[in-house]
């Protein structure tokens, strides 16, 4: 089993935390993602949207992080982490739904207008704009290109922000209500969430957490797991994270923290 990855990639970290959980061990590949590795052409014939992780399993090319959980989940069925009823594993679908088509893309705008944006404003003009020109989403490269000239001043940042937060907002609902996203038990839900909480962490925007009392509770337990510590803590590049962190603090008295 090999997987290409990045270790500060939400996706990527996704997909690491259940591996972990089912104790599954795999062959890395990182890929640098702010030198566009992801765009070369030989990881472009795995994966043509050129974004990270991409497994590889008997011969098998699995992309999409939401999919390549299910598919470890078929494959590996203990532990189990789909919930026992149907209603639950409806709504489990439907929260990582909701993650991958409001969160992640929320999280990619508020990522590289904070984070990534102090490194790759470093790169010469051309080397930048010939780095976004080889995005094959239209929509991703447009906003991409807004982030990084404007940061948190891009009229797409509070967009992105107030809907990372609202997903947020639905999560707390539901962790108020039971110890878990999907129900009892500890299912791909929880895990698809993990990394953007995590990412608030890195850009210094976790103040926000005050608002989440349940939220932080249930991701204080998540922390505790063996798979947290081998899927995030073993992976994490100190000096990446210092360097979000940092930019983060640097523009937090120009964000817009809600009340």
């Amino acid at each position: 089993m090999k997987l290409y990855h990045n270790p500060m990639s939400t996706c990527s970290q996704k997909v690491r935390l259940v591996l972990a959980e089912k104790q599954l061990e795999f062959e890395s590949v990182i890929l640098d993602l702010q030198s566009g590795a992801q765009f070369e052409s030989g990881y472009l014939k795995l994966n043509p949207q050129g974004v990270v992780p991409t497994l590889v399993h008997q011969a098998q090319v699995i992309t999409e992080s939401t999919l390549i959980n299910e598919y470890l989940e078929d494959c590996y069925p203990e532990p189990s982490l789909l919930p026992k009823t149907a209603i639950e594993r409806y709504q489990l679908r439907a929260f990582c739904k909701q993650l991958d088509d409001h969160l992640h893309p929320a999280c990619g705008v508020i990522t590289y207008a904070i984070g990534a944006r102090p490194g790759l404003l470093k790169k010469p003009e051309g080397e930048l704009a010939a780095l976004i020109a080889q995005i094959p989403d239209e929509a991703r490269k447009r906003h991409r290109a807004m982030v990084i000239q404007d940061g948190v001043h891009a009229p797409i940042f509070k967009t992105a922000f107030a809907q990372y937060l609202q997903v947020l907002d639905f999560a707390e609902a539901q962790l108020a209500l039971r110890p878990f996203l999907a129900g009892t038990q500890l299912s791909l839900a929880d895990y698809a969430l993990t990394p953007y909480v995590l990412r608030l962490e890195h850009l210094a925007l976790d103040k926000v957490m005050t608002r989440y009392p349940a939220l932080a509770a249930w991701y204080q337990l998540i922390q505790q797991r063996d798979s947290y510590q081998i899927a995030i803590n073993d992976w994490l590049p100190k000096a990446a994270v210092a360097s979000f962190k940092a930019a983060g603090e640097a523009v937090a008295a120009e964000i817009t923290f809600p009340e």
